[in-house]
């Protein structure tokens, strides 16, 4: 589902401030007309109008709201950019121990999703005690809620490692699972892992690194 940038989340939330119950009719009625534009943040409010439309107002719950409202805060771009590059330091890592052992490789490359995923939070709105105290070490709930918050979805590869190893992380149980059978095309893996990186640093709006 579509979600504003930083200045359309900020326009949405001033517009709703500013007209009370019935902003949602109101803020209708002025893209209907094409009026939008006369108002303060009128080229905010066309772009939601643009990208987003009737519909997607219509289907914003209170979860998405919260989202909004974290879209809407000027983020933690520093700290974020400090765990941005120690995710590639970790990846980086997994590269090289995936030609020594699968299960030590796995959990480098958890590491760097983990702070990969903070990362992208914490430029959205979250502060670094709340991924550390709410997210933890959960994986699954960093990419759902990154998602929400906008990061593209990279593809099946990615969704499936998190599925997998995001339960193992956690559990501190990554060996186990390699020991129970777990295998991956590892190369892929790193590929899937390397673009979603790619796409947090786009985020941040960072310099993508050097080959």
């Amino acid at each position: 589902m579509f979600m504003p940038d930083h200045p359309s989340a900020r326009a949405l939330l001033a517009f709703r401030a500013a007209h009370g119950r019935r902003w949602k009719a109101k803020l209708l009625f002025l893209w209907s007309t094409g009026r939008d534009v006369e108002e303060a943040n009128g080229a905010c409010l066309r772009q939601l109008r643009n990208q987003g439309g009737p519909a997607w107002l219509g289907q914003l719950s209170p979860r998405r709201w919260r989202a909004i409202e974290r879209l809407a805060e000027p983020g933690d771009r520093q700290t974020a950019s400090i765990f941005l590059d120690r995710a590639r330091e970790f990846h980086e890592g997994a590269r090289f121990g995936a030609t020594v052992a699968l299960a030590p490789a796995l959990h480098l490359l958890a590491i760097s999703c983990e702070l990969g995923l903070k990362a992208y939070l914490m430029s959205r709105g979250w502060s670094h005690d709340e991924v550390a105290r709410d997210i933890r070490h959960d994986l699954i709930a960093a990419f759902d809620e990154a998602r929400r918050l906008g990061l593209p979805t990279r593809g099946r590869i990615l969704v499936d490692l998190l599925t997998s190893l995001g339960p193992a992380y956690a559990g501190h149980r990554i060996d186990a699972l390699v020991a129970d059978g777990y295998v991956c095309d590892f190369a892929a893996v790193l590929r899937a892992t390397g673009s979603f990186l790619d796409a947090v640093a786009a985020g941040l709006s960072l310099p993508m690194p050097t080959p």
